[in-house]
């Protein structure tokens, strides 16, 4: 009993630390910087000027965020290379068909599909048994900010040397979010909170280093695996 309660004190002030650097890391700018890195192309290439396909990775569900920001990128990319659209996501009753709407609504009218793998490391093993010709021609890739770092490094490891990666970001907001000067009633002895990166970026923040911790450890575990 007394190594047990050792124990649970170690973990409690571990897990207590933990979260006290997350709240100092939530007022800097490190979560944002490390989320930037994440979506950076790890091959320090310039798109190609005419790939040949570009393939997006899915996963979400739809309609969700991510794979509605993977849509609307990978549509605006395959019109402007006039490239046909390779969707790599698992196969079900309803998320296939809504992207394939999606797609077709936004003028996209050649897709082909993928939809055995599971993880990135099986898509990109079924990328490379179904289309092994894009192991010498360019081609995008198109993910999720968080993926885009590993998606690429594994398709390098399984052999495609001639892809692009292609963060699918939000677009950013431009206006002024300051309350100064704006009258919201209410409770007038609760004082309103003007700060922008209380209210927001804060918040914002914490949720990155949630994701980026995730991905950063599912990057060790591929490293590990020998996939990257």
């Amino acid at each position: 009993m007394k190594h047990l309660g050792r124990i649970i004190k170690i973990t409690i002030f571990t897990l207590g630390a933990l979260f006290f650097v997350m709240l100092v890391l939530a007022f800097t700018s490190v979560p944002f910087y490390a989320y930037y890195r994440l979506g950076q192309n790890p091959n320090e290439k310039e798109t190609p000027m005419q790939p040949r396909r570009i393939v997006m990775f899915g996963g979400a569900g739809m309609p969700s965020e991510d794979n509605l920001m993977r849509l609307y990128h990978t549509a605006a990319l395959s019109k402007h290379f006039e490239a046909p659209v390779i969707l790599v996501h698992p196969e079900d009753s309803l998320c296939q068909a809504e992207m394939t709407r999606l797609l077709r609504q936004d003028g996209i009218d050649s897709i082909l599909y993928m939809t055995e793998g599971a993880n990135t490391r099986s898509q990109a093993l079924e990328l490379m048994a179904n289309y092994p010709e894009l192991t010498e021609e360019p081609f995008i890739v198109v993910t999720s900010p968080e993926h885009v770092r590993r998606t690429v490094k594994c398709l390098n490891k399984t052999g495609f040397q001639n892809v692009i990666g292609k963060a699918a970001y939000p677009a950013t907001v431009d206006f002024d979010l300051s309350l100064k000067k704006r009258k919201l009633g209410g409770n007038e002895a609760i004082p309103s909170i003007e700060s922008v990166k209380m209210r927001y970026t804060f918040f914002n923040y914490l949720k990155l280093e949630i994701t980026c911790a995730r991905e950063y450890f599912a990057l060790t575990y591929y490293k590990i695996k020998g996939w990257i």
